[in-house]
Parts: C-alpha cells; sequence; structure tokens
C-alpha cells in the first residue's frame, strides 16, 4: 500500500489552466490535500517572485521548487533548501551565443531580473513574472560596459539565463545547443517561446530529492505531475510519476499513471482519486 505525502506539481501545462488561473476545483483539492496532513510543492522555472497565482493558497511555510529546480526554497520565511548556479565562465558564453542569434537574453541572478536587449519581449516577461528589469546592454551602452555587467552577474552567481524567440526558432536551439553544452549545462523549453539554461545539478528531480529529504519523506511518499520535458527529472525520481492528458506522448510513455487535461482539473482529479483510496481503506 502506498503511502504519498508528497505531491509536486508543475505550473503551465499542470496546475495551471491555459488561461494561467487555478480553478476553484483544483484549489480545493490542494488544500483538502494540505488538511491531510501531507504536502504539496508546485515545481515551476518561474522565481518565487512570480508565484502570486498559488502562493495564497498556503496558509503555512511551504517548499517551492523555482527557477526549474536551480532552488528549493520555503515561500513565506524564504529559507533556501537548495540552491545551485551557473558556472562563472558559462554565462558570458551562453550570453554571446544569444547575441550572436539576435534573440533577447534575460538573466536571474539574486532573484533580480537582468537583459541584455531592451525588447518588447524583455518587456512582456517582465510584466510575466511581475519583476523589475534591469538593463544591461543594447542602445546607449558600450559592449565593454555589457560585458562587464555580465561578468560581475555572473561572479556574483546566475541561477538562470534564458533566451526568447519563436516557437520553431526554440526548438532549433534545443537541439544546437545540446550539441554545443553537452553535459556543461542544462538546457530545455520550458514554454514554446522559452528556452533556458541552468546548472547541470539543477533539475525539478534533484530540488524534489532535497524538500523530501528537508521534510523527512522517503522517495517512495513522493509523486509527482507534470507535462512536458523540463519535468522529466522529477517525474522519473517520484515513487508515482503522473503526467497530465495534456502531455507529449514522450511524457506519457515514461510515467506510472495519465490524469485529465490542465483543463480539465487533471491535478485535482488525481488528489480527489488519491484522497478517495484513503477513505474506502479507513
Amino acid at each position: 500500500m502506498r503511502n504519498i505525502k508528497i505531491l509536486a506539481a508543475d505550473m503551465d501545462g499542470t496546475l495551471l489552466r491555459d488561461d494561467m488561473t487555478v480553478s476553484e476545483r483544483t484549489q480545493a483539492a490542494i488544500k483538502a490535500w494540505i488538511a491531510d496532513g501531507r504536502y504539496f510543492v508546485p515545481a515551476t522555472g518561474r522565481p518565487l517572485c512570480a508565484m502570486g497565482t498559488v502562493t495564497h493558497l498556503f496558509e503555512v511555510d511551504t517548499p517551492f521548487i523555482v527557477y526549474n529546480g536551480a532552488m528549493a526554497i520555503m515561500h513565506q520565511t524564504k529559507e533556501v533548501l537548495f540552491s545551485i548556479t551557473l558556472e562563472p565562465q558559462l554565462v558570458p558564453e551562453i550570453c554571446d551565443l544569444g547575441k550572436h542569434r539576435k534573440v533577447p537574453v534575460l538573466l536571474w541572478c539574486e532573484e533580480k531580473l537582468y537583459t541584455t536587449v531592451d525588447s518588447k519581449y524583455s518587456r512582456f516577461y517582465e510584466e510575466a513574472t511581475n519583476s523589475p528589469l534591469h538593463v544591461i546592454g543594447g542602445a546607449g551602452i558600450s559592449e565593454n560596459e555589457e560585458k562587464a555587467a555580465i561578468q560581475k552577474l555572473a561572479e556574483s552567481g546566475v541561477t538562470k539565463i534564458l533566451w526568447l524567440d519563436y516557437p520553431e526558432q526554440v526548438l532549433v536551439y534545443q537541439r544546437e545547443m545540446q550539441d554545443h553544452f553537452g553535459e556543461r549545462v542544462n538546457c530545455h523549453i520550458t514554454r514554446p517561446e522559452l528556452f533556458e539554461f541552468v546548472a547541470p545539478s539543477a533539475t525539478k528531480g534533484i530540488a524534489l530529492h532535497k524538500v523530501a529529504e528537508s521534510l523527512g519523506v522517503p522517495q517512495s511518499g513522493t509523486a509527482a505531475v507534470g507535462d512536458s520535458y523540463n519535468d522529466v527529472a522529477m517525474l522519473e525520481y517520484a515513487a508515482v510519476g503522473i503526467a497530465m492528458g495534456n502531455s507529449r506522448q514522450e511524457i506519457k510513455d515514461i510515467c506510472d499513471e495519465v490524469t485529465l487535461s490542465n483543463n480539465d482539473d487533471g491535478v485535482a482529479d488525481w488528489i480527489e482519486k488519491e484522497l478517495g483510496k484513503k477513505s474506502q481503506k479507513s
């Protein structure tokens, strides 16, 4: 008989509907899960400051996995459970490759957002994450000034770098950058228009392992639900990996179970059934 204590859930395409909201049914299911003495852990590529959509659901301090696993942090006290940044020498290289491809490059460093190009795409991301944008490149800034600013960020510790482009071009970057960096960088698509770079040991799977350790929960007591490639490590680590109905077939193939789509409250449906199993046994 399984005893799942932690449910880690991806955000976009999983917990959130396509309109970027959490349904009332899903909110009620999460609260019921927590009321039953279990842990619900949001796991996302977003920074903690951009998690206002769900933070109100948690009355007690709860671990959040952010930056695609580069950090695990308690959402109220801001206690960092796990954190890993990119190797400093890789930061200028990733920025130069992006500049060569004429794509907006964004960097997260110490919970602040920076960009090398002040564009409508950068401003869209600024609005989406509710984070003030600091411009370190582009018009009015010399190349040497930009390089110096990037180097300073690299030495401070860059958690994540993003490239923004059209979805079809992002698919090209996935192939190119995996070939270019190999095991030096963990790079992947998180949304159709977003391509991200984090440290090799920054995965949602490793972060979930660190969270479980901090809560005293064995791997056998973990479950994870997701829909995309950046969820794979988490889905494989968890004792129960759950694919959303809207996942690609490759994601479904590696999972133990498949729930409904994000627009059909797949997370809530799984929680309700899991809690229902307990009621039937008691």
